[in-house]
């Protein structure tokens, strides 16, 4: 008897199985054409569109590279201005570029300080912590100390060369603004500094025996202007004339 109660069970699954088929088959035939359609689409149209767009972005690199080498100043920053708004992957390295070509072709601090303003993030790529660099050494001319560690922020925290670069440019600063006793201390920490690439330890080395060592502070005045007095002996009195002797007169 079971057996027959399980050949009944079936016999009512292929039922509804047949009865689901004649409702859905549309729906999923439909869906597989979409699929193939989908991966047809993106194997034949999108994707040799993208790299058919990265190849012209590489070129317009390339040629841009071209005039900058030529010393085609304007071309060249119209090109990398281009490259750099354009969003892509290679947006960061051509605001490197662009910086660069404002700086050499025309001097212009202000401009490669902007260039690299929009794409300077610690916490980003290694263009990015190296835009950030840069636009610090282009506007530490113009900024107080406290500016310019803002400006710099964690990436003198980095531990690796570009930290170095970046405790090098404070140091640098320390002494440009007469603080020649934080500038000692900084340039002699980068000489042990084991991420600091060679070139900076050397630097260090030499800003050491240039700077002079601080001298201990004079006495300072006091409210008057007048030096501090100091202890003196006092002039022994003198003697008392002797007394005359009688004259019996």
């Amino acid at each position: 008897m079971s057996d027959i109660f399980e050949e009944v069970d079936e016999s009512i699954r292929q039922d509804r199985l047949e009865i689901w088929w004649k409702r859905y088959q549309f729906f999923v035939y439909g869906a597989v054409a979409l699929v193939i359609a989908a991966v047809a689409v993106s194997e034949f149209v999108i994707m040799p569109r993208a790299e058919a767009a990265r190849a012209a972005r590489a070129l317009e690199l390339e040629t841009a590279l071209s005039e900058l080498h030529n010393g085609s100043y304007a071309a060249a920053e119209t090109a990398f201005a281009e490259l750099a708004d354009g969003g892509s992957k290679l947006a960061p390295l051509a605001a490197n570029y662009l910086a660069q070509v404002r700086f050499e072709g025309g001097g212009d601090a202000d401009g490669a300080a902007e260039a690299l303003a929009a794409i300077g993030a610690v916490e980003g790529s290694p263009f990015d912590r190296l835009a950030l660099l840069k636009k610090a050494y282009f506007k530490a001319d113009g900024q107080s100390m406290t500016e310019l560690e803002a400006t710099l922020g964690s990436l003198v925290d980095d531990e690796g060369p570009l930290g170095a670069l970046a405790r090098e440019l404070v140091a640098a600063k320390a002494f440009a603004t007469g603080d020649t006793a934080r500038a000692r201390t900084e340039f002699n920490r980068l000489r042990f500094d084991a991420a600091a690439p060679a070139g900076v330890k050397r630097r260090a080395e030499l800003a050491l025996a240039a700077i002079p060592v601080a001298e201990e502070a004079e006495p300072v005045a006091d409210a008057a202007g007048k030096e501090p007095e100091t202890e003196t002996e006092a002039p022994a009195p003198a003697p008392a004339p002797a007394e005359s002797e009688e004259t019996g007169q």
